[in-house]
């Protein structure tokens, strides 16, 4: 469901480099080449941002969005600050003698992807119990993948973990989401000793629907999700055509270039 859409025009001429500093993000200075093409192109697609969320600039700030270019030239929304209500956002860019930006958010169902692990205890019921506190918080679970018992990540001196990825929808934003697990996690008896330790549960936002969001405590999508098998097998198994917001790649891409290194175990709340 279309949740906003916002509209710009801008004469390139009519635009004077010095409001850089009030306009671009550091990501932004670092991403294109200053120019008034470029200046102007961040200037219009934030105003069409701030149109779409029905505010306006507001309480905002210009630099609480980065519009930034993907390896094929394609702009796409980095987002420091939480916004709620969308978990898609579209965005087109052109120029000539103007820019003409479109920004379009969405609300689509699901399409939002936790990980979860467990190495510690009784591994596989630590999993349906945070299932089972995740569904408390009214949050729904809309698919479940497999078991994937794989080998410890970083540190290596601990049990194998038992690893699921799970699609949800909710209706929290991406921090109160974060908040949410990681209450779940504190209420579960987690304890945060060695990084990348042992741990009886550990639930991961992985992705957000499409957004990309760079905030201190909390990167989405997740920021070495190429390099864990398992978020990707998983990940491929439940949703193999979802597209990763900031490579492009879909899920059978980076599935099809792992050596299977972990057993998969069918269980008993994979449907629910």
């Amino acid at each position: 469901m279309i949740v906003g859409i916002g509209n710009d025009i801008l004469n390139i001429k009519r635009i004077n480099l010095k409001i850089e500093r009030r306009i671009l993000t550091d990501l932004e200075k670092d991403n294109g080449k200053l120019s008034a093409q470029y200046l102007a192109g961040r200037f219009s697609l934030k105003e069409s941002f701030f149109k779409a969320i029905g505010t306006g600039l507001g309480e905002n700030s210009f630099k609480d969005v980065s519009f930034v270019n993907n390896k094929f030239g394609k702009p796409y929304a980095v987002f420091h600050k939480d916004f709620k209500g969308f978990n898609f956002c579209h965005v087109s860019l052109s120029h000539d003698d103007y820019v003409f930006s479109t920004v379009l958010l969405e609300r689509v169902k699901g399409k939002i992807f936790l990980g979860l692990g467990s190495n510690l205890g009784q591994r596989e019921e630590n999993l349906k119990n945070a299932l089972e506190e995740i569904q408390k918080n009214n949050i729904e679970i809309i698919s479940i993948s497999s078991l994937y018992i794989t080998k410890p990540y970083g540190y290596k001196e601990q049990d194998d973990f038992y690893n699921i990825v799970i699609e949800i929808d909710t209706d929290l934003s991406p921090t109160n989401l974060l908040n949410t697990l990681l209450y779940i996690e504190k209420k579960m008896g987690r304890r945060r000793e060695i990084k990348w330790g042992p741990r009886n549960i550990d639930i991961d936002i992985l992705f957000y629907g499409n957004l990309v969001v760079d905030l201190p405590n909390l990167k989405i999508p997740h920021y070495d999700f190429e390099n864990r098998d398992f978020f990707i097998a998983p990940m491929y198994e439940i949703s193999k055509d979802f597209v990763h917001p900031i490579s492009s790649k879909k899920m059978f891409e980076y599935f099809s270039n792992l050596s299977i290194n972990w057993r998969k175990l069918e269980w008993n709340l994979k449907n629910i």
